[in-house]
């Protein structure tokens, strides 16, 4: 099966799911861009605040509609009898249709992170951290790739595709809620107590607390617990100052970077480990039970001879 058969063989399969996505990432990406010509710097348009909204949602769109069904489809209805013949090797098959889906969804992942909404000034800025097209192709690798893995292990269209969007949302949270802020060390501002802490303004806060004679982070004993922790730690001597934890607005680039890789490198062991059952059967032989279907259907007569 060459390039052009398999392309034009995953647009007929695919057109549909295809088609809404390439919609849907086009109008937010109209959305931002519009806004972005036009310079908001305070609010932004409604269309602008749903090209957000699918900025957060791409990669889990990507992953139910595109990566669920592409072995589970084959698997539930038992096409792939046909579709994994002699010529063509189930690793050959998916492999194909993964390059042509898998760019696809790059390409769109990309217009999806043009921007952020507000004239181009946030979009280097900690809360618009996803307004980027580098995490967008990294996100939507990843859900395309989640879904094909759970698609194999289902063998079930819609429960492939709940399957998917629970583990998506789950890596997803884990990544921008817990790694994200620790990819490299902090940076620690320390204070004494007739000092500011030197934090930038555009820093993303990770923490604060106390400091005590060496520097380094004192818990709240629980004489000070009930009061004002401030006054009552300066007054006792537990600390003789606060710290704040940072990571400051130049290490934007690189985190997104780091993170693309993050995504990527999940993307592949899941992929992976979806090839190995592939090749070893698991998932998609046909049961005892559907053999005997099989070989148990009925023959239709052949035509009589005139």
């Amino acid at each position: 099966m060459n390039a052009e058969t398999m392309i034009w063989l995953t647009w007929r399969q695919h057109r549909w799911a295809i088609t809404t996505t390439s919609a849907l990432a086009l109008f937010a990406a109209y959305g931002l861009v519009s806004a972005e010509l036009r310079h908001f710097q305070v609010t932004m348009t409604l269309a602008a605040f749903y090209g957000l909204v699918v900025q957060l949602g791409f990669g889990a769109v990507v992953g139910a509609f595109w990566g669920a069904p592409l072995l589970a489809r084959e698997l539930e209805e038992r096409t792939y009898f046909v579709a994994w013949g002699q010529d063509v090797t189930p690793a050959r098959w998916l492999r194909g249709k993964l390059v042509v889906l898998g760019l696809l969804a790059a390409v769109l992942a990309a217009l999806v992170g043009v921007g952020d909404g507000l004239g181009g000034s946030e979009d280097r800025s900690w809360p618009m951290f996803e307004a980027n097209w580098l995490v967008q192709v990294g996100y939507a690798l990843l859900g395309l790739a989640i879904g094909v893995l759970a698609g194999l292990l289902t063998r079930h269209t819609l429960t492939a595709m709940a399957a998917t969007l629970v583990c998506y949302t789950v890596v997803r949270t884990v990544l921008a809620v817990v790694a994200r802020d620790r990819y490299l060390p902090v940076h620690r501002s320390i204070a004494r107590w007739d000092q500011n802490p030197a934090v930038p303004n555009d820093a993303l806060k990770i923490g604060d607390g106390f400091v005590g004679r060496d520097l380094e982070p004192v818990p709240v004993p629980d004489q000070c617990a009930g009061l004002v922790p401030n006054g009552c730690m300066r007054r006792t001597g537990s600390a003789i100052g606060t710290y704040t934890d940072y990571q400051p607005a130049d290490r934007i680039d690189v985190f997104r970077w780091i993170e693309f890789g993050v995504c990527a490198a999940l993307a592949a062991a899941a992929l992976w480990l979806t090839f190995r059952l592939l090749r070893n059967g698991g998932g998609w032989r046909p049961s005892r039970s559907h053999r005997r279907d099989v070989s148990t259907a009925p023959v239709a007569p052949a035509p009589a001879q005139g």
